[in-house]
């Protein structure tokens, strides 16, 4: 009898111990800051700058893959709180009721802002009249000129939000603008349509060195922009981006949900770094994680 009881006891102590170890083994992490596998998820306004990173990242890093979602900024901040994914790359922080989502349930998140760039505002070839005021573009987006179309990606987009908040459009009022689909799709419709301008992101057309990126800059042109009559009409590039003139700026954050120093660390160390800082100013955007400096020259003719 004695001895009955003392082989049930030791099965009751292995199978414990079974347990135990397949409990471990399941939480312990699959990668680590140059190993693994993970799903990131994208704004499509930063696809060129972001595809530029991870090709740049796991060239150095064999044994990493880096795994894209390009979506609207809302869908992907959704995935990464539901688990999906494990960061973003967006261009806003978490709003205070996404934030409590991580405070309930006792998790940790990061948030480091890792470039600007500016909402670009494109006319067709034939179109000369390239100088817009911000109280122009509201009228156009709210109906109250109808001069042109404006042209956006999605009616869900971080560049559309981007100006209704920039320029106080309540999201309830109609708005006047046509969604193509895409940032490409955009840059093709005001290619086609001498009556829209396009609104994109920056980085779809800043990269000079990106035969994609300069096909489409040299079929539209890019509209400067002022903050209001008799203020300094400027483009989203460079200069007018680093000391913030141009009114349309905007700052790219990497939000990281990871409790350990996995792949989604060691990638965010990476784009945070000094060669994905250069990807960055390569891309005609803003490195906001390392100095750059500014420098004044004077050209004779």
């Amino acid at each position: 009898m004695m001895k009955n009881i003392r082989n049930i006891s030791l099965a009751l102590l292995i199978g414990l111990s079974f347990f135990q170890c397949s409990k471990d083994k399941k939480e312990t992490p699959t990668d680590s800051a140059t190993v693994g596998e993970i799903t990131l998820g994208v704004d499509e306004s930063f696809e060129p700058l972001m595809k530029a990173e991870k090709t740049a990242f796991e060239e150095q890093y064999k044994y990493a893959k880096i795994k894209y979602k390009f979506s609207p900024e809302n869908e992907v901040i959704a995935d990464m709180l539901n688990d999906k994914i494990r960061g973003v790359v967006v261009t806003r922080d978490l709003t205070a009721k996404e934030k409590e989502i991580f405070t309930r349930k006792a998790i940790t998140y990061r948030s480091f802002n890792i470039a600007a760039d500016g909402i670009a505002l494109l006319a067709n070839k034939s179109n000369s009249d390239t100088l817009i005021t911000l109280a122009d573009l509201k009228d156009l987006i709210v109906g109250t000129s109808t001069k042109y179309t404006l042209v956006v990606d999605k009616a869900n987009s971080s560049n559309l939000k981007f100006l209704l908040d920039k320029l106080k459009i309540s999201s309830a009022e109609k708005l006047h603008v046509v969604a193509a689909g895409s940032n490409p799709e955009v840059i093709k419709q005001v290619k086609n349509d001498a009556r829209s301008i396009g609104i994109v992101g920056s980085n779809w057309i800043s990269d000079g060195d990106n035969p994609t990126s300069l096909g489409f800059i040299r079929s539209v042109n890019v509209m400067s922009v002022a903050e209001g009559k008799g203020m300094p009409y400027t483009q989203p590039f460079g200069y007018n981006l680093a000391l913030k003139k141009y009114p349309l700026r905007r700052e790219i954050k990497y939000i990281l949900k990871e409790a350990h120093q996995g792949l989604g660390t060691g990638f965010l160390n990476y784009v945070s770094g000094d060669l994905g800082q250069l990807i960055v100013l390569k891309a005609g955007l803003i490195p906001l994680t390392r100095p750059i400096t500014i420098r004044t020259y004077q050209i004779n003719q």
